[in-house]
């Protein structure tokens, strides 16, 4: 019983754990150390299931440095220990002799100087359902994994489980209710502009009366000059107010699920980027983020949504300064000297016959499998300090394919990240 006793404080301590508040990313890997203390095993990897790639995903690995010998990571949900137990649903405990070929499978495939002498493979799933992943340990210190270990680890992954589909259920439950919440807000700011709009176009007759009559009586020049002015401003004002009138009309079918209809017209791309990015320069300054413009401004005009590729910039360089931000230290936000901030460079350029838009970031990048989410619209924030829900990105891919256009994703850890979507030149 006493041998038992360190398995089953971890499965207390894991309920613990993952009953409370947190990133689940984050809780996982309290998961592995927790099966690795327990089962005194020297090390082990987590990895969840992706449904659409049929893949086991890998997450994290302890030790830490192994993950940088690794020769993979994410791995076919059918392939080897780790996809049989995925497949049959069953753990499974291996344990090697010196010149088992499977022993050898194993560790030229993990490329890490580890010899695997005996492991144990859990799935991650609640009785009867269908996994979410597979958690694998090896090398037990001092002898072989025996079935205490597989009683523990198969409640362990139960509780993980659980969490992980509770996480989920609140996530979408938060996700849904920003929704409700943007067409909300959207419905009040359209009533708002919709009424606004009428003042306007009744000061616009306004103007225009008084001009005429101005001119009937014979006025200094100089009078009609600011009337013209005063009517110039209307005119500006007016289309303001159908900016943001489009603005909350796309809120409200973007929240409803509604099926976009954009309203193109012909006219210059580069007026939107530029005032789309433009609104995001107090922020990045705040968070000591340069903003960098390279416009081509006499690019050829293009038939597009002024509305839909301004929403486009808005969110992509919204993206970019919060992972530019994750790389700077607390400490140094006081600083006023921007000599050495990090850059989000706004890019647009024409190149027959495409029109492409990048946002370039100096931030943390991020590994291929997480740009693949990204780009199939599963993916949601994980800088530390945005809180984001990943609507941005979602909003993007689906406001882009309303233009045809192809959304791609560069980005190489530690070196930073372009988004670019790439528009079909439509002239008419």
């Amino acid at each position: 019983m006493n041998d038992q006793a360190p398995l089953l404080a971890a499965v207390h301590l894991a309920a613990r754990k993952l009953t409370g508040t947190g990133k689940f990313d984050d809780l996982l890997s309290d998961v592995l150390q927790i099966c690795v203390e327990a089962a005194h095993a020297n090390g082990g990897t987590i990895y969840l299931h992706d449904k659409e790639r049929h893949c086991l995903q890998f997450r994290h690995v302890l030790p830490r440095e192994v993950a940088e010998r690794l020769t993979f990571q994410d791995i076919p949900d059918d392939y080897g220990v780790a996809g049989q137990v995925f497949q049959t649903r069953k753990s499974l405990i291996s344990n090697f002799a010196p010149d088992d070929e499977e022993r050898k499978k194993v560790e030229s495939r993990i490329g890490a100087d580890t010899k695997i002498a005996t492991m144990i493979t859990v799935p991650l799933m609640l009785e009867d359902e269908e996994p979410i992943g597979v958690v694998q340990l090896v090398n037990k210190q001092g002898g072989q994994f025996d079935a205490s270990d597989a009683i523990v680890l198969d409640t362990v992954s139960a509780i993980s489980t659980m969490a992980y589909l509770n996480s989920k259920l609140l996530d979408e439950s938060t996700r849904a209710s920003q929704l409700l919440g943007m067409g909300k807000v959207g419905h009040d700011i359209k009533n708002l502009a919709f009424a606004l709009e009428a003042n306007v176009s009744y000061s616009d007759y306004t103007v225009d009366s008084l001009r005429d009559d101005l001119v009937e009586i014979e006025v200094p020049e100089k009078i009609i000059e600011q009337v013209n002015e005063i009517d110039t401003t209307f005119q500006e004002l007016a289309r303001s107010i159908d900016r943001i009138k489009r603005y909350s009309i796309l809120m409200s079918d973007l929240s409803a699920g509604k099926t976009l209809e954009p309203s193109c017209a012909v006219g210059p791309m580069a007026e939107a980027i530029r005032m789309g990015a433009a609104f995001l320069e107090s922020e990045a300054r705040a968070q000591q983020v340069r903003m960098v413009y390279d416009i081509q401004e006499d690019a050829p005009m293009t038939k597009h949504d002024e509305m839909y590729v301004f929403r486009i910039a808005q969110n992509l360089v919204s993206n970019a300064v919060k992972a530019v931000a994750e790389t700077v230290e607390p400490n140094h936000l006081d600083s006023e000297d921007d000599s050495g901030w990090k850059t989000v460079t706004v890019r647009y350029k024409y190149s027959e016959p495409t029109h492409i838009f990048e946002v370039v970031d100096q931030g943390p990048g991020m590994k291929a499998e997480v740009a693949e989410r990204i780009l199939a619209g599963t993916a949601r924030s994980f800088w530390g300090r945005s809180g984001g829900s990943g609507w941005g990105t979602k909003i993007v891919l689906e406001l882009a394919a309303t233009h045809q256009g192809k959304v791609s994703i560069d980005s190489e850890v530690g070196k930073g990240s372009t988004f670019r979507i790439e528009f079909p030149h439509v002239p008419e």
